[in-house]
């Protein structure tokens, strides 16, 4: 009996052992998944910061530079949005009560100054030495901002730490302690630009494309797959039998697709024409200079049946360079005008000079007959719209999309700051108000135009 009764109690125990392990194993397995959730969200905050910040030092950059109220204000309006993005993804870290007070007043500071300058010219007051060497120093701090937060996320890919615990590497930022602090004056956050519109380009000039109609083919017929098949086969110059057929899509721009082993080439749906490809594959050296990798690319367009085109800006990265060329077009009275809005961008690689990625959409997408009026504002005149911390070194005439998806007749003044910094300036050629403002950043790799 006393055995029987040792046996139940031992095997009692072993359930409820069991039960229990199975409680601790499932509440672990749980809080394992809950961290690893949490960690997502920190690092997607983290991310989501930097580029803010990012954003935030580009608008004030630019600031500086701004030579009319309307686009003072519309770079007020880009760093108010800016920095109420940077607060919502600071929101989600674990900071300090102090740091997030620290950042929340600088971020604020920042969007109030810039309206504040807005509304001052917008009122007839210049901008005084004063006012620009304190856009410059809220840039310098959202500089070093970016510098810590970039050093946080290299530490932790390289690292392969844990913000969920280690979030003490958050409130070590020296860079939040020594923010910079206005006067009191600018404290309320302007309302009237909270509807800004989001921004329409990636670089100069070229995410609008997916907002419209495919102009340059919107009266021709529709074709069949069977159709798009004999264009995708003579564009890569295979046989048909090589191709599969990859779906259909392209939102505004309906395409069917091909690929092979290694290709893939979008055809429209309307008109045939190839609109995208792709080569995928390593390039093992790179062995052409730059120059000789465009003369290739120009030579790719003009195989293709474009022309004429001009080369814009261009980046080499990992054996490969990618050129953008727009449209080149006159004026009714015959002045030259580059045409941003027809955009064809061409990939080539740098060991054999081959094109291992084209991309037509922008040209699809906006190109058509246009008639362009001799401008109203001269070269000369248009320069007086600058700011006078920038000497205009050369000027030309350029069409740019706007955000409403018209498209506007622009002087494009290439200007010097007295640090050299280069900027591109756009004015109107009709009204001779600055229009858009870009900064250039110029290295070994190319130029980029935020």
């Amino acid at each position: 009996m006393k055995i029987r009764w040792k046996v139940r109690l031992i095997t009692f125990s072993a359930a409820v052992l069991a039960v229990i392990g199975g409680f601790w194993l499932d509440s672990s397995l749980s809080l394992d998944s809950a961290r690893t959730r949490l960690e997502h969200v920190y690092l997607r905050s983290l991310g989501d910061l930097t580029d803010y910040v990012s954003g935030i030092r580009t608008a004030l950059h630019k600031s500086m530079y701004a030579g009319s109220p309307a686009t003072r204000s519309a770079l007020s309006a880009e760093l108010l949005a800016q920095a109420g993005g940077a607060k919502s993804a600071m929101s989600s870290l674990p900071f300090s009560q102090e740091k997030t007070e620290r950042f929340n007043r600088f971020l604020s500071q920042a969007g109030d100054y810039a309206m504040s300058l807005s509304r001052r010219t917008l009122s007839g007051e210049e901008i005084s030495g004063s006012d620009l060497d304190n856009l410059r120093m809220l840039g310098e701090y959202a500089d070093k901002l970016i510098m810590a937060l970039t050093g946080l996320q290299a530490r932790l890919t390289a690292e392969g730490d844990s913000i969920v615990q280690n979030v003490h590497m958050l409130n070590n930022l020296d860079e939040i302690d020594a923010l910079a602090v206005l006067d009191d004056d600018f404290d309320e956050v302007a309302q009237e630009f909270a509807a800004f519109p989001a921004l329409l380009y990636d670089g100069p000039f070229s995410d609008h494309i997916s907002r419209r109609e495919p102009l340059a083919i919107k009266d021709l017929e529709g074709v069949t797959q069977e159709q798009a098949l004999l264009e995708a086969a003579e564009f890569l110059g295979c046989p048909e039998d090589s191709l599969s057929f990859a779906g259909e899509g392209g939102g505004n721009l309906p395409v069917y697709s091909f690929s092979t082993e290694d290709s893939m080439v979008n055809i429209t749906r309307q008109g045939g024409w190839p609109v995208y490809y792709k080569k995928s594959g390593g390039i093992s050296a790179a062995r052409l200079t730059t120059d000789q990798a465009c003369r290739a690319a120009g030579e790719y367009l003009a195989g293709l049946g474009y022309g004429p085109m001009e080369l814009s800006y261009f980046l080499v990265n990992d054996n490969m360079a990618s050129f953008n060329f727009h449209g080149s077009l006159k004026t009714d009275d015959g002045q030259p005008v580059i045409c941003y809005p027809d955009l064809l961008k061409v990939t080539v690689e740098l060991e054999k000079g081959g094109t291992i990625e084209f991309d037509a959409a922008g040209y699809v997408m906006n190109n058509h007959q246009r008639k362009i009026p001799a401008p109203g504002v001269s070269l000369e005149k248009a320069k007086e719209a600058l700011s006078p911390v920038l000497q205009a070194e050369s000027g030309r005439l350029a069409i740019i999309p706007t955000p409403g998806l018209e498209e506007m007749l622009c002087w494009e003044l290439h200007c010097t700051a007295a640090d050299g910094q280069e900027v591109l300036s756009f004015v109107n050629a009709k009204t001779g108000l600055e229009e858009q403002l870009y900064i250039l950043q110029k290295d070994e790799h190319g130029t980029l135009a935020n």
